[in-house]
Parts: C-alpha cells; sequence; structure tokens
C-alpha cells in the first residue's frame, strides 16, 4: 500500500513538469520578450549595458517564481533550465531593447541631419517629423510657429504700406500712410511680442532636446541648430526699422518733396540732409538682417553636420 502511495505521488510530481513550473517559466520569457517591445515607449532611456543587466536581473527574479513553484513539486529540471533561459531572455529583451532605443534616436536625430536650410537661413523639414521623436515633433511645431508669427509681422506691416515711401510715384499714388505716422509705432509691441514668443519657443526646444532620446554626441549639434539666430539683434533691427520709418513718414508729410525723375527731389536743405538719414538708416538695417540671417544659416549649418557626424558613428 505505501509503495502504491508513493507512485502516485511520483506520478503527480512528474505530471507537474507540464504545470506551474513550466508555465511559469515560459510567461516569464514572453514577458520580457514583450517588455523589450513596449520599454522603449514606456520607460526613459538607458545605456545598453544597464538594458543587459536590467533584463539578466528581471530574468533571474522571475526565475525565483520558478524555483517555489518547482521546489513545492521537486521539478528540479525545469528550475535548473529556467535558471540559464530566464537570464538569457532577460538579456537578449535588454540588448533588443536598447536596439529599438538606438533605432528611435536615429530616427529622430535625421530631422536634424536632413534638415533643409534656405538662402535666407530659414529651416524647414518634412512633416513626417512629427512621428520621428519628441525634439523632431518639438521642432516642426516650433517651426510652423515662427512661421505663423513672421506671416503676422508681415500682415502688419502690409497694413501701413510703408513700401510707398521709398517711391515717389507710389506715394502720389497711394498717400494715405501720411496721414497718420505716428500709429506706425505700434509695430514694435507687435515685435516686441514675438520676439517674447521667440525666446519662448527656443528655450522649449532645447529642453525638448535635451530630453530627447537623441544620442549624446548629436545633442550639441541640434541644440546649435534650434538656437540659431541673435533674437536680440533680430528684434533691435526690428524696431530700427520701424522708427526709421516713421521718421520718414513724417518727414513726408510735411509735403515739401517732389517727383524728380522717379527720386525723391527736395527744394529745402534741411529735408533733403534728414531724408538722406534715414533712408541710410533703413539700408543699413536692411543689410544687418541679411548679416543675421548669413550667421543663422551658418550656425544651422554647422550644427547638421555635427549632427550627421554623430549618426554616422
Amino acid at each position: 500500500m505505501h509503495d502504491e502511495f508513493e507512485a502516485e505521488q511520483e506520478g503527480v510530481r512528474r505530471s507537474t513538469l507540464f504545470g506551474w513550473p513550466l508555465l511559469l517559466a515560459l510567461s516569464g520569457c514572453l514577458a520580457l520578450i514583450l517588455a523589450a517591445a513596449f520599454a522603449p515607449t514606456l520607460l526613459p532611456r538607458l545605456d545598453l549595458g544597464a538594458m543587459v543587466l536590467s533584463g539578466i536581473g528581471a530574468g533571474l527574479a522571475w526565475w525565483l517564481l520558478v524555483l517555489l513553484a518547482g521546489s513545492r513539486t521537486r521539478q528540479w529540471l525545469v528550475v535548473g533550465i529556467a535558471l540559464v533561459a530566464l537570464p538569457a531572455t532577460g538579456a537578449l529583451a535588454g540588448f533588443g531593447a536598447g536596439r529599438i532605443y538606438v533605432a528611435r534616436s536615429a530616427e529622430d536625430g535625421r530631422t536634424f541631419a536632413e534638415l533643409d536650410i534656405a538662402a535666407d537661413g530659414k529651416p524647414s523639414v518634412p512633416g513626417a517629423a512629427a512621428n520621428r521623436g519628441t525634439a523632431s515633433a518639438a521642432y516642426l511645431a516650433a517651426i510652423r510657429e515662427a512661421d505663423a508669427d513672421l506671416s503676422a509681422y508681415a500682415d502688419a506691416m502690409g497694413k501701413f504700406n510703408l513700401g510707398v515711401l521709398s517711391s515717389p510715384y507710389l506715394l502720389q499714388q497711394a498717400p494715405q500712410v501720411l496721414s497718420d505716422c505716428p500709429s506706425i509705432s505700434s509695430l514694435e509691441q507687435v515685435a516686441q511680442d514675438q520676439s517674447k514668443r521667440a525666446r519662448g519657443r527656443i528655450a522649449r526646444l532645447i529642453e525638448a532636446v535635451d530630453g530627447s532620446e537623441l544620442p549624446a554626441d548629436a545633442k550639441p549639434g541640434a541644440r546649435a541648430i534650434v538656437a540659431a539666430g541673435d533674437e536680440d539683434a533680430m528684434l533691435a533691427n526690428r524696431i530700427e526699422i520701424i522708427r526709421a520709418s516713421r521718421a520718414q513718414c513724417e518727414l513726408l508729410a510735411r509735403r515739401t518733396w517732389h517727383n524728380a525723375a522717379g527720386y525723391f527731389g527736395f527744394s529745402n536743405g534741411g529735408d533733403r540732409a534728414q531724408f538722406g538719414a534715414t533712408t541710410r538708416r533703413l539700408l543699413e538695417a536692411a543689410g544687418e538682417i541679411e548679416a543675421l540671417q548669413r550667421a543663422a544659416k551658418d550656425q544651422r549649418t554647422a550644427g547638421r553636420e555635427q549632427v550627421r557626424e554623430a549618426l554616422m558613428r
């Protein structure tokens, strides 16, 4: 009777080879594989070594559950195999997650490596950048905001029709601007508000780049791209253009000028000198804009090359 009981118990123990210990081991392997797929989305990036060690640690933690179940049923074969399989699966899962991180960071970096820079230094990225990573999405949104501000500023300038101040013929056709020259100064507030928004955008972009999954050696180049341009100098330039335009408007509003073969002629020497001075101010401001645009273009170009070199390593 005793022998029969022992045989029955041994059969039960053997049957559990396909029970809880094996089920826990297999579910552990599956959980580690799924973790490798979802970890890059849910968790902050770690270096590859840390990812592999984390995977091994997770595998060993799961093996303790297998050990607990296997020791109760004496399924030491399953416990022994799981001791090798689970940490190995964890290591592979950690390595796979690390590779996913690398692939995602490279995809994010493509936006900056493939940046299109116009002759005036204006950057552009494809709409697909919104799905390449956090830094790419933030940069695309910032470019669109900057374009909207630029369009709004052009519209504000256009309402005053300041272009007619450079041609006596055009001014004769549309002299309305001369009726309210002081209102031109309202453009200064528009310029200041947009400059404040631009500084905020740059600060947010730098934060987005620093917190992104971009490779560490690509981040300096990306920061150079998003921070390109001297916002203080650009604001000062806009203010100078606005003030010089108002001064020119107020001078022409005196009606001491005439159309001298397509040029402004003045019978008053003082007005002629003042008109020449305001014209020089506007020309110098226009030249400074070109210099600022070239500097921004050079900075973005250098940053783009830095990102390209980092991604090729």
